[in-house]
């Protein structure tokens, strides 16, 4: 039973590891579409900004969005709407667009060890189907 666990826990390790490195090559993927065209880099880094917020926020009028996104984060709007938005993904502390179009993905850190089972508790002592007594509560002898 403790090799199916220690196995199970590292199949759910190496999965996550997977999922982990799936994940970073598909937001680089979409990272090198959207670089194509201004639009493209707004479209994506207003909903990476959006999706850490926990909001889907829709349509191509981005400068409403980016107002949102500073609203919430309590940022003041001074600059171009790429400012803007480059001050956003730094306070979420999102990886610069320009970085991720231009570089491939790190690679995912090695899967941590699986913890160790925890350890199964002593069997408590029965004696003719009955745990025994401790000294002092009841039983024989005492007072």
């Amino acid at each position: 039973a403790e090799a199916a666990a220690e196995a199970a826990a590292e199949a759910a390790a190496e999965a996550a590891a997977q999922a982990a490195a799936a994940a970073a090559q598909r937001e680089q993927e979409r990272a090198e579409e959207c670089a194509a065209t201004r639009e493209g880099q707004l479209s994506w880094r207003v909903a990476r900004c959006e999706e850490k917020m926990g909001f889907v926020g829709a349509g191509s009028d981005f400068a409403p969005r980016v107002d949102w996104l500073e609203d919430v984060l309590g940022l003041a709007s001074e600059g171009s709407l790429e400012e803007r938005l480059g001050a956003v993904e730094r306070l979420l502390e999102l990886e610069p667009f320009e970085t991720l179009a231009a570089e491939p993905p790190a690679e995912p850190p090695a899967a941590a060890p699986p913890p160790s089972p925890a350890p199964v508790p002593a069997p408590v002592p029965v004696h003719g189907g009955r745990v025994a007594a401790s000294p002092g509560r009841g039983g024989r002898g005492g007072r």
